[in-house]
């Protein structure tokens, strides 16, 4: 299913005139390279920075996929209790200051300066809640930051910023990457596999019924967006073929800064990585209104070679075996007109095997397309 995030809100009603809330949103889409479904995950991490929270009740992010598990959503906290590991996401020299609020909550401040630019709060389990709506190929996942969570966070006048991580087991559709593989991959030792990548945020027309329902029947309204800040991360084997809009920038992932990032998430070597960043801002008329992000990918992979070897050993048996009973056949045909050399026999039983075979690979990749 192709879909779109969406963001919305509910505010309060008799706080909401003049202080309408504002968020910029940071995504970073890791790509896993690895085809291990078992063990390896593609990553959805999801940013959000708090400009104006002072009539928000609730905030809800829905997400155009299934996430199986509970255990597959995190908050990312303490990883980002680093200097490094700020100054990677955010791109610019930021210190973090000291744990407070019973370890939910530290300052993000200027390391030059020591000026603080935002608050980065956790978002306990206890503070969102997780459900899914709609049915088959229309269901979604909503992720709903409480009341609670917000009632914490008025307390400090500023900026808050707080990040979610969502795996995503490699054998889940994930409502972004759409792959094409080529039909005789199974004869295949190296295949080539087609990716489209296309995220969208806010995109009206491609949410779903279900999320279009609930919008309706609860009066709540997408919250204004002040930017997006986009990020794709993929392996450096992986060949960008084009993009629907130049991305911002380009570069090398950083190891150093980026390892703690990404401990205990297998496949992902920032040493071998790229990123590629695209990005939309506040217009002079209102907020951002959505945004869309494609591009292109030629990946290639090892095919399964377990596949590909008993495809070898089945087809040289079954050689072997029509070889055999040919043999059989034309020798006696062989006898019969007068024909019964030995290499006049097996001339013609292996022509007819590599006719046969032809045949049979020809048959695969046919019914295949």
């Amino acid at each position: 299913m192709r879909g779109s995030i969406a963001i919305w809100q509910d505010k309060i009603a008799d706080a909401a005139e003049g202080y309408a809330p504002r968020v910029e949103v940071h995504v970073n889409i890791w790509r896993n390279t690895e085809r291990n479904k078992y063990k390896n995950f593609d990553l959805l991490d999801i940013g959000f920075r708090l400009q104006e929270i002072r009539s928000l009740r609730t905030l809800s992010i829905s997400l155009p996929f299934a996430v199986i598990d509970d255990s597959h959503i995190s908050d990312l906290f303490e990883v980002m209790h680093d200097a490094s590991t700020l100054s990677a996401i955010f791109n610019e020299t930021l210190a973090a200051g000291g744990v407070q609020d019973d370890g939910r909550i530290f300052a993000a401040s200027i390391a030059e300066t020591e000026r603080v630019q935002f608050y980065v709060a956790r978002c306990s389990p206890d503070e969102r809640l997780l459900s899914k709506i709609g049915v088959g190929g229309d269901e979604v996942t909503v992720i709903t930051l409480k009341d609670s969570f917000f009632e914490r966070l008025r307390r400090r006048v500023g900026d808050h910023y707080f990040r979610l991580r969502v795996k995503l087991p490699i054998e889940v559709k994930n409502g972004f990457v759409s792959t094409i593989k080529p039909k005789d991959s199974a004869f295949l030792s190296t295949i080539s596999t087609n990716e489209i990548v296309e995220f969208r945020l806010n995109e009206r027309r491609n949410f779903s019924g279900a999320i279009r329902e609930k919008l309706q029947a609860t009066g709540c309204g997408l919250i204004d967006v002040s930017a997006v800040h986009y990020f794709l991360i993929r392996d450096m084997g992986v060949e960008m073929t084009q993009s629907h809009t130049g991305f911002r920038k380009m570069r090398r992932l950083e190891p150093e800064m980026w390892s703690r990032y990404l401990q205990g998430c297998p496949g992902m070597n920032p040493d071998k990585m790229i990123i590629y960043h695209w990005s939309s801002k506040l217009p002079a008329h209102g907020p951002v209104d959505s945004f869309t992000a494609l591009a292109t990918f030629r990946a290639y992979y090892t095919g399964s070679l377990v596949v590909y070897g008993l495809v070898i050993v089945a087809l040289g048996a079954m050689g072997s075996a029509l070889q055999s009973l040919l043999m059989g056949g034309l020798a006696w045909l062989g006898w019969s007109l007068g024909c019964s050399a030995p290499a006049c026999v097996s001339a013609a039983g292996n022509l007819l095997v590599m006719i046969a075979l032809f045949l049979a690979l020809f048959g695969c990749v046919w019914f295949r397309r």
